[in-house]
């Protein structure tokens, strides 16, 4: 409270309790959680494993060895109705890769163009980042020179 008094700025109100807290309540929360003897790794692995081999039999093997995993829309829950300016996926493909890999990136190679999807995602540390922020100034630059 001290330190909110000393702030730099004037606080302009009526309210003499405006810089008081009040005790907060305990959150009720409708979600129950799963059983302690729910393992949804294995749950998700086999869903993902049982689709793969329907609709995509030849990364099959990605999924078998952990590489690849298909998360469906109906495994995440039905979309607010609140949240119309985004439309959820029907499904996430998750392809796990080593960074400098040339099999990763086969693997990856192979996962879009079997699947085709709208839109790809990379997560890449941020030390790989300002690589290719670095690699687009240079190809940039490159371009304007020619």
């Amino acid at each position: 409270m001290e330190t909110l008094l000393k702030i730099p700025f004037p606080i302009f109100s009526n309210n003499p309790h405006i810089l008081t807290t009040k005790p907060t309540k305990p959150l009720k929360v409708s979600i129950k959680p799963p059983p302690p003897d729910f393992d949804f790794r294995s749950e998700i692995l086999q869903e993902s494993r049982a689709t793969i081999s329907r609709t995509y039999p030849e990364l099959l093997d990605l999924a078998n060895d952990g590489t690849l995993l298909l998360i469906e829309k109906k495994l995440f829950g039905p979309v607010p109705s609140w949240r119309t300016e985004f439309v959820e996926p029907e499904a996430i493909w998750l392809v796990g890769t080593t960074h400098i890999s040339s099999q990763s990136a086969a693997e990856v190679e192979r996962v879009v163009r079997a699947v085709k999807p709208d839109n790809v995602v990379v997560e890449l540390c941020r030390s790989r980042q300002v690589f290719l922020f670095f690699l687009e100034l240079n190809l940039c630059f490159f371009m304007e020179i020619f």
